[in-house]
């Protein structure tokens, strides 16, 4: 397995055939837009430093919530949060996303802005291997909290 950061909260998670991208930003931002072919796209939230999937090519399955997910032998959790913490009164939800792939359990916050996880969400992503954790402090939370 091979994880890129491509900057924001964008990851390429690469597993043999398997290529996995997680919030794919755009160019507004100021950064250059990931680019290459995605089995698998998660979106944590509808804002466009989150949301870019026209820049991956290939048959992507874009999961964009709350749910269960499979393809390809790639297990996906979407866990409801949210994106401040004002319980999304001021910039939404976001969604977590555990990850199982090659026995591998990786677990992305996108860009969560809730100060403590609740007892549901620590128990949906129990036993990570592997935690990519936002730490922002003006749209998500800080070192301080994320520790």
């Amino acid at each position: 397995m091979v994880i890129t950061w491509y900057g924001q909260s964008c990851f390429k998670i690469q597993s043999g055939e398997i290529v996995i991208f997680t919030d794919p930003f755009d160019k507004e931002i100021g950064l250059t837009p990931p680019r290459g072919q995605a089995n698998i796209v998660t979106v944590s939230h509808n804002h466009l430093d989150h949301n870019n999937c026209e820049a991956l090519t290939g048959e992507s399955l874009v999961v964009k919530g709350p749910g269960e997910y499979e393809s390809g032998g790639v297990e996906i959790n979407g866990i409801f949060s949210f994106h401040d913490d004002k319980e999304g009164k001021e910039r939404g939800v976001n969604t977590i996303y555990a990850i199982e792939i090659e026995g591998i359990k990786i677990c992305h916050l996108g860009d969560l802005g809730q100060s403590k996880l609740t007892a549901e969400q620590v128990e949906k992503i129990n036993g990570i291997d592997i935690l990519m954790i936002p730490v922002g402090g003006i749209y998500t939370i800080d070192g301080e909290t994320a520790v």
